[in-house]
């Protein structure tokens, strides 16, 4: 399982991934990973980012060209904290 949060810590830090790109990269699914990213937070290593939200619209998405106006939840977003980033540089360990 070592392995796998590495290669998650990794995907996160290369960039913009969905959910879905990373279970699929890794052969999991998507409740599997789920299950991985709040195994992961629990253990200091990703922070749930803030929640941008349009206060006009209610839209809490974070492009200005959303049509979801109904309030419908969005994936959780997540940043490596600094012993996130150490893991997934190799410099930090499980």
């Amino acid at each position: 399982m070592a392995g796998m949060i590495i290669s998650i810590a990794r995907m996160i830090q290369s960039g913009t991934v969905t959910h879905a790109e990373i279970a699929d990269d890794i052969g999991i699914t998507r409740e599997q990973l789920a299950d991985r990213l709040a195994l992961m937070e629990r253990q200091g290593y990703l922070a749930r980012q803030e929640e941008m939200a349009d206060s006009e619209s209610g839209c809490r998405h974070c492009c200005a060209s959303c049509c979801a106006r109904n309030g419908a939840s969005f994936p959780v977003l997540y940043n490596l904290t600094q012993k996130g980033e150490r893991l997934a540089e190799g410099t930090g360990s499980i």
